[in-house]
Order: C-alpha cells, then structure tokens, then sequence
C-alpha cells in the first residue's frame, strides 16, 4: 500500500501539471453547447507564440492553485481496484489539510458508515495536528518528509511541462458555457533531464483543455505510449497503456481545485508486481485557511473534541 501511495502521488503530479490524452471530453462531462459555434466563440487559431504564453500562464496558475489546496478541506470519495490478492477498497473522507501534514476523517469504509466514537477519535486527532501547527509544534516522521518530498517533486514537474512538451493547437470547444482551447502536446526530443519524472515525459502524449479568458486546466488526459523503466527495467517498470485522467473546477472565484482524478497502471518494482487502479473524486470545498484559521473552524465545528485538549 505504501508503494500504491508513493507512486500514486507521482502520478497525479503530472496530471496536475496538464499531460493529457486526447477523448471526447463532452461526452464525459455533459454540456448542450460543447461542439456548437454560440457565435461568440472566435474560430481563429492561435498561433505558436500565443500557444506558449497560453501554456506559460496555465502552468503558473497551477503552482498557485497547488500551494492553495493546503487552505482547502475538502471529501474524498476514493475507489481503489484490488488485485486477486487485494479486495476492492471504496472510502469517503473528510480531508483537512493541517501544514506539513494532511488529517483524513474516515466517514465510511466499504459502505459502512462510522460511529460517533470512531468520528470523535479521528476529529480529536484533526484537532491534534492543527493545534501543533499553530503553536508551532509540526508534526515530524516518514509522513511528514513524504509529505515535503511529494511537493518539492510536484512543483518541478509542474515548472518543466513547458520544456518537456511541444504543444500544438487542436481547436476550441464551447463547455458549460465557457470557451476551451484544446491542445496537444507530445515530448520535446530535445528536453533532458535527469529527474524520475522525465522518464514518464518521453513516453507520453496528449491533449490538455484550458479556459480560453483564465488560462486554467480544465481536464486532462494521458496515456503512456511504450513502457517506462527505470534501472534497465530491474528496479521498476510501468508498461505501456497506461492512462490517467485529471480534471479542476473553480471552487472560488480564481481558484481551480481537483474534481476527480484516476490512474490505471500495471507494471513491476524489482521482482513484485504493480496494479495501480485508483478513481479520486473532491466535493465540498471550503477554505480552512492556515492552521491558526483552520482550529476555529474545526472547533465551531465539534468543540467537544477539544475538551480534554491542552
């Protein structure tokens, strides 16, 4: 389970970033206008310099989403696929983000809700950790440093989409009212890096949808063209096929979270076989703030969890 999260979080750092695969999109999110002309739509394409600047202010705009999310609690609703060895995993959660770390709140496991003491235990631990941040007594360990680490490894992988690919113009769409530039991208033969991550890079390609006027990611899709190794294949390999969907939405004004995410991989690590199914869905956003904000919000919220708290 520790490799599935460590990889799993590799994984939605590049969707994050806009690796996509072309699909008919609006057939996966419904909208009465998304192939036809409204007659505000310019069909005119953008030319290559305008490709890049648009690609430039997508990227920026996710490292800022990205640093924005630590401010959101948020439900997630998480599928995980088993193997003849593992059973199916369905989980709902309650995720508050408390600086270094992320607290969840386990309201349901495989259909079965949790108790009110289940719940309170978990709340008292939310409270835990964000009264150590505001004290500032942050919470160290293999959790935190993975935590750290996976961040570090986003923001890279977000700054080099724009190296790593070449991005092509594909056309506009019209969905849920707003107007979508639609791009391809493919690896940039002459990008090198000796990151992990570029390795996945030179063997993806794809097509991103951002908003036209606010230069934001709307969906992604992605899919690996040949297998990925790493060590000659010895130390870990992914094989080729597999995809990955990402897709944001504006929970505030100027601000796109996740709205779902998945990953289907299979591969290896040394001698151990990799099944890698996993559907991610987000709901219910609301800005916690830093923990200082965040502990008064939680403390409206379940003030008995507090009591025996120094």
């Amino acid at each position: 389970m520790r490799q599935r999260a460590q990889l799993g979080f590799s994984l939605l750092a590049i969707l994050a970033a806009g690796m996509t695969l072309s699909a008919a999109w609006p057939a996966v999110i419904p909208s009465t206008d998304a192939d036809q002309d409204d007659g505000k739509r310019s069909d005119t394409p953008l030319n290559a310099q305008q490709i890049r600047i648009l690609v430039d202010r997508a990227i920026e705009n996710q490292r800022h989403n990205d640093l924005l999310l630590e401010q959101y609690g948020r439900t997630e609703h998480s599928l995980a696929r088993g193997t003849s060895k593992e059973p199916d995993k369905e989980t709902i959660c309650r995720v508050i983000p408390a600086g270094s770390s992320i607290v969840r709140v386990e309201l349901e496991h495989n259909g079965k809700v949790s108790d009110t003491a289940y719940l309170d235990q978990q709340w008292h631990s939310v409270a835990q950790a964000l009264l150590a941040q505001a004290r500032g007594r942050e919470f160290h360990g293999d959790a935190a440093f993975e935590r750290e680490r996976h961040n570090h490894e986003r923001a890279d992988m977000v700054s080099a989409i724009g190296k790593a690919f070449v991005f092509r113009w594909a056309g506009r769409a019209t969905i849920n009212g707003r107007t979508v530039v639609k791009l391809t991208f493919e690896p940039d033969p002459a990008y090198r890096s000796s990151a992990r991550f570029a390795a996945v890079y030179a063997h993806s390609r794809g097509v991103a949808w951002v908003d036209e006027s606010s230069a934001q990611l709307m969906r992604a899709e992605a899919q690996l063209n040949d297998d990925v190794s790493w060590g000659g294949g010895l130390i870990a390999k992914l094989y080729r096929g597999g995809q990955f969907t990402y897709e944001q939405r504006e929970a505030s004004p100027g601000v796109w979270l996740p709205s779902q995410y998945s990953y289907d991989f299979d591969g290896r690590k040394f001698l151990f076989t990799l099944s890698l199914h996993q559907r991610m869905e987000y709901t219910d956003y609301l800005r916690l703030g830093p923990p200082e904000e965040a502990l008064a919000v939680i403390r409206r919220e379940h003030p008995a969890v507090f009591s025996n708290l120094n």
